[in-house]
């Protein structure tokens, strides 16, 4: 095989190529195409065999990536490639191809926050990561104005991670006629049958198909409901079975046919999100006294929701899809925190906050005298509490600090988060305060 070294005294790494080589010239050729597809995963791990877990050296404090020593600084092995970080690297190996180290991300918490959900039922001291200052204190200040207020009630509408395959025809006769045949009752059933037959956890009366259509492409979007995992990679294969059943039982041809078109929306904002929703889709709500709004807000229920209302109109003049204030804020810092994709708070973003006045119990009915309601509704927020980042140790240390127990617990404490980003951030614009407390809270000395 070109080499003069005997392989019982190769490095490992010569060995595992030495065994690639000898295995797609010798074997390979003789297998089935189907023995071959079995065989591809074993092969694929053997790629570990000439991959060293870090690429860090820090004996030789060397950087090698793909063959090139990457000059770096002494703080690199410092903060980056520190000891710990190159000792943990067979922990990042399924999470991070050509892993070099870690860095370190800056956690805080705010809290207490009263979370009235149906899984969420408690008071959590929730962490935040983020390097934007003001941010966190912002946060805590609606936290506590939410506590004051009694809590945010929270409720799940619907749970469902979605891909969407789409099929391309000739021209848009042939597309119908498949967008009727995909629209029966009997093709829906039947591949909703096949894939609760073939993944595990799944229920048909939980797995949703829509189907639509776009000049000569058919999109169909596969829903599954993925518990307590994000489901991206889950929803991938089940829409991989649909397109594979599609293929087989069409009684016409389906000229290409593609995992994803587009209609998906997947890590971008979206009306598709706003509309159908992706992820946990949920509504929150809270009262704020209008004591409570003036002593922690320091503004009034009325001049609170008169601006809100105004920021609002702004967004839907401009074409924006989400209308709330900086709800992007928060969930990015709760995802990085507590091991989610943070590249998912494009389309989680994809929300809107609403306030209001309501009458006092007993009290006056004017309307300078009235408390203020708040409210968001978050219709994908995708967090999970097992698989992907989630199980890495950070990020299940700081998920200790609230003790959840299911991704519903996780969805509901996200949206009391956003909601109390949303308080904060209208009444420090509202009260002129948001440029002096972004200074002062920045520029400590």
């Amino acid at each position: 095989f070109g080499s003069s070294i005997p392989i019982g005294q190769a490095s490992e790494p010569a060995r595992g190529a030495l065994l690639l080589t000898m295995l797609s010239r010798c074997v390979l050729p003789a297998l089935s195409r189907h023995s071959v597809r079995r065989l591809a995963p074993c092969l694929w791990q053997s790629r570990h065999f000439a991959r060293p877990v870090c690429l860090s050296d820090r004996e030789k404090r060397q950087l090698v990536v793909r063959g090139q020593n990457v000059p770096v600084s002494d703080e690199f092995w410092e903060y980056v490639a520190d000891d710990q970080s190159v000792k943990d690297g067979e922990v990042y190996r399924n999470n991070t191809e050509n892993y070099v180290g870690t860095v370190k991300y800056p956690i805080g918490a705010i809290g207490p926050l009263k979370v009235n959900g149906e899984y969420a039922n408690r008071e959590y001291v929730v962490p935040m990561a983020t390097h934007e200052g003001a941010l966190l204190a912002s946060y805590s200040r609606g936290a506590k104005a939410i506590t004051a207020g009694g809590g945010v009630t929270t409720r799940i509408k619907t749970r469902c991670m979605v891909r969407a395959p789409v099929f391309i025809f000739d021209n848009i006769a042939d597309a119908n006629d498949f967008y009727r045949w995909a629209h029966q009752d009997d093709t829906q059933a039947a591949v909703k049958d096949t894939l609760h037959k073939n993944i595990g956890h799944l229920t048909e009366e939980r797995t949703r198909l829509r189907v639509f259509q776009t000049d000569r492409k058919v999109h169909i979007s596969v829903g599954i409901d993925s518990q307590d995992a994000a489901g991206q990679n889950k929803v991938t294969y089940a829409g991989d079975l649909m397109m594979k059943y599609m293929k087989e039982n069409y009684k016409k041809r389906i000229p290409e046919m593609y995992i994803e078109g587009g209609f998906n929306a997947g890590k971008r904002v979206s009306v598709m999100h706003t509309l159908l929703g992706k992820g946990h889709s949920l509504v929150a709500d809270v009262i704020i006294p209008k004591e409570v709004c003036e002593s922690v807000l320091r503004t009034t229920p009325y001049r609170l929701q008169r601006f809100q209302k105004m920021h609002n109109r702004t967004n839907e003049f401009i074409g924006g899809i989400s209308c709330t204030a900086h709800v992007a804020n928060g969930l990015a810092a709760f995802y990085i925190a507590t091991g989610n994709d943070p590249a998912c708070t494009a389309e989680s973003q994809a929300a809107v906050t609403h306030f209001d006045l309501v009458d006092p119990a007993g009290g006056s009915t004017t309307l300078f005298d009235q408390d203020l309601y708040a409210s968001i509704t978050l219709n994908s927020i995708i967090v999970a509490s097992v698989g992907g980042g989630t199980q890495l140790p950070a990020f299940k240390a700081a998920r200790s600090m609230m003790n959840v127990t299911s991704a519903n617990e996780l969805a509901e404490i996200c949206a009391g988060v956003a909601l109390s980003g949303e308080l904060s951030f209208y009444a420090s614009m509202e009260t002129g305060s948001f440029a002096d407390a972004h200074w002062n809270m920045t520029h400590k000395g």
